[in-house]
């Protein structure tokens, strides 16, 4: 008989992480960090309605201790 063989489930070794920036004129500056990609997407959206100044999404990967 063959043995089956066992694969094992990839771990990632890095996090995804967001936040909202905005720049009032002084360069980039953080406004708030984010738990995903959804929660990053809903705050950019709010704070593009309540803000007259250019907001984005800052994505990076950090690696998992």
């Amino acid at each position: 008989m063959k043995e089956a063989k066992t694969t094992q489930k990839y771990k990632r070794k890095t996090k995804d992480c967001y936040a909202i920036e905005g720049n009032c004129g002084c360069g980039w500056d953080i406004e708030c960090y984010c738990e995903d990609s959804v929660d990053a997407k809903r705050q950019l959206r709010t704070y593009q309605d309540n803000v007259g100044y250019p907001v984005r999404i800052k994505k990076w990967r950090e690696k998992i201790v």
